[in-house]
């Protein structure tokens, strides 16, 4: 089944599409879905029990919130050089090593955005490169409190969901 698309709105970094579908009833139907070229989010480890937040000011959601960090891929950048740009810009941190654990959809629904999770260690502090517009603080979170601030609602951002469950269930994250 081939659907269409036709371009509603072109943004500095994603495209807005229309998309026509055909229905199981035989009737077409009318869906928008952001097209988004990608996005890596970083759990940065400064020891093997501390993860380095970030207190972001989101103006979407007209709040802070407690977030791993995070960035959109540039065209033609790859996962790996996205996830070490990012870390530097918005901790200030480099990363000796960078292990990508798992790929998901952030909202498979209404975007294709793609995300990488990658592991930081090795961490060298240093100064940030933060956007003009980003309103961040590095905040470190130790393995016992992320329970709690979970259970709080003192993180509610899927993608530091994902990164959070993935450092305290997984195997493949005993550092």
């Amino acid at each position: 089944m081939e659907n269409k698309e036709c371009l509603v709105l072109e943004g500095e970094r994603f495209n807005v599409y229309q998309m026509e579908l055909n229905g199981s009833d035989g009737k077409t139907y009318q869906r928008e879905v952001i097209r988004h070229p990608g996005a890596v989010v970083l759990l940065p480890l400064v020891d093997p029990d501390t993860v380095v937040l970030i207190r972001n000011v989101r103006a979407t959601v007209g709040e802070t919130l407690l977030e791993l960090p995070a960035g959109t891929r540039e065209p033609d950048e790859l996962p790996e050089q996205t996830a070490a740009r990012e870390l530097i810009e918005e901790t200030g941190y480099r990363a000796g090593n960078l292990v990508e654990i798992c790929e998901f959809y952030s909202a498979p629904g209404i975007c294709d955005e793609l995300m990488h999770l990658f592991v930081a260690t090795d961490l060298t502090a240093g100064a940030h490169q933060r956007e003009a517009v980003e309103q961040i603080e590095n905040q470190l979170v130790h393995r016992n409190e992320i329970h709690q601030l979970i259970a709080d609602g003192g993180i509610r951002d899927a993608k530091t969901l994902v990164g959070l469950y993935s450092f305290l269930f997984s195997d493949r994250l005993k550092v």
